[in-house]
């Protein structure tokens, strides 16, 4: 078995199953799948946003985890829960902010868990190695395309969701398939609300965006702006392209935005795991992509940053 303990809204529980579904492929295609939604139950209870995704989308087969609590703790071996404790004892004492302290101890630390078929961690970056043991372990944020890039194109069939465009959207498609469309999305929510979030992760500003349109009118050709938000209002009030520029209108479910969103030719993207999401699954050919400089607010260098996309200094 392998097990995986899912986190977070669309963007997180997408990584958590990319890199999942890429080790079943490359060294336990026999293994079922099994995740836990426990953690997402207990937050959807407070914020309906929070729930299983994966239902929505044409994903591989799996099993949902039917226990409370941690699934590495409740169905693995002795010697892995030992292996466990000794790491997360370290672990703990490393703040979340601190990311490049975080990266140096799971270097230490992958190749003994990895054995034991134990892949629990934060930054990582590394390819995964086999293990012989019966029952796997996957935990962690897994935000680096290196744990799945080998399989995009099995995930960009999978990750196409389940039901067809809504008839509301359907002149929405029209106009992003037939312009230089430009899909530009903006989080606010929880990293304006949550002071400890803002902290660390309000990276996108109104220069910002700014600073990305001009770039994108200084490399496309007649450019027509897709804006999507959980803010729409906001960013109506805020940002001024001096184009054509479209609304979605923020009642759409998740799996409809991330279909209109990825079927733009080019992106202007925030700081957020949905956001890059939207042009990983991008099948535009030559598309621009402009970021920010920075995915936090620290010196953590983030492998979502491409190194062929366009930076804008934050």
């Amino acid at each position: 078995m392998i097990y995986t303990e899912m986190y977070g809204r669309l963007g997180n529980q997408f990584f958590r199953y990319a890199a999942t579904r890429a080790l079943q492929i490359k060294y336990y295609p026999h293994d079922e799948l099994v995740f836990s939604f426990d953690q997402i139950d207990e937050a959807g209870k407070v914020d309906p946003s929070f729930y299983n995704v994966l239902e929505d989308f044409n994903v591989c087969n799996y099993n949902v985890y039917p226990k409370k609590g941690k699934v590495i703790f409740n169905e693995s071996s002795i010697q892995q829960k030992l292996y466990c404790i000794l790491y997360y004892i370290g672990m703990r004492r490393i703040m979340p902010e601190q990311m490049n302290e975080q990266v140096e101890y799971e270097e230490k630390w992958h190749r003994s868990l990895e054995k034991k078929g134990i892949y629990w961690f934060r930054r990582g970056g590394w390819n995964l190695q086999y293990s012989s043991s019966l029952n796997k372990f996957v935990s962690g944020c897994f935000e680096d395309p290196i744990y799945f890039d080998e399989i995009r194109e099995i995930l960009l069939a999978e990750f196409t969701p389940k039901k067809d465009l809504l008839q509301k959207n359907r002149e929405m498609m029209c106009n992003i398939q037939q312009t230089n469309s430009i899909c530009l999305s903006v989080r606010r929510g929880d990293f304006e609300s949550n002071a400890e979030v803002k902290k660390l992760q309000s990276v996108c500003d109104r220069k910002y965006f700014e600073e990305a349109i001009q770039v994108i009118k200084n490399n496309v050709k007649n450019p027509v702006f897709f804006m999507f938000s959980d803010d729409i209002e906001w960013v109506k009030n805020n940002i001024y392209t001096g184009c054509v520029t479209y609304y979605e209108d923020g009642t759409d479910p998740v799996w409809e935005k991330l279909r209109l969103m990825s079927a733009c030719k080019h992106f202007v993207v925030s700081n957020s795991t949905f956001s890059w999401w939207t042009q990983y699954l991008s099948k535009s050919e030559n598309k621009i992509v402009v970021s920010p400089s920075r995915w936090f607010n620290n010196d953590y260098e983030s492998p979502l940053i491409g190194k062929d996309w366009i930076k804008i200094s934050t």
